[in-house]
């Protein structure tokens, strides 16, 4: 139940809470303020709901660099770095030399890839540098880019294999 409850998509309720302040601008000072404070709570919600996805985009902008190094290189090297262990649908275990050298980057790691939707698990070992990611492909497969990302890995565990 909470799990549904965190999920909730906030996008109509917020559009329409968004449209009532707007529509009640010359109905009323109670309306428009009523309209105004559900929008509010709304959004303040929708970003509760969002902020480990927020905060990791924040640490991308140019001035969040952790040890000098900018964030946008040092994502960047990690991917590549990446190999497919092991694949199925809904499940994929990653290795990378570089997550095994900065054990560090497991929390960051794991709640970044936990961010996204119909992710149900993202597990970091940090002695081998290896990445489990449990997911829910009917999920993924709603999402275009997400859909190709898990072709793509199919693709290279096939390859590997």
């Amino acid at each position: 139940m909470q799990d549904k409850f965190k999920s909730l998509p906030l996008g109509l309720p917020l559009t329409l809470a968004s449209i009532g302040t707007v529509a009640t601008l010359v109905a009323g000072k109670r309306f428009h303020a009523g309209f105004g404070a559900v929008w509010t709570v709304l959004s303040l919600w929708h970003g509760w709901q969002h902020r480990k996805k927020m905060q990791a985009d924040v640490c991308r902008i140019p001035w969040c660099k952790e040890a000098g190094e900018p964030a946008e290189n040092t994502l960047a090297a990690m991917v590549d770095s990446f190999q497919v262990d092991a694949y199925t649908p809904g499940r994929v275990r990653l290795r990378s030399l570089l997550l095994a050298a900065n054990p560090q980057w497991q929390q960051p790691v794991e709640e970044y890839v936990k961010s996204f939707t119909g992710v149900k698990s993202a597990v970091v070992t940090p002695l081998t540098g290896s990445l489990l990611i449990t997911y829910k492909p009917d999920e993924l497969q709603k999402k275009p880019k997400l859909a190709a990302l898990e072709k793509a890995i199919a693709r290279l565990a096939e390859s590997q294999s």
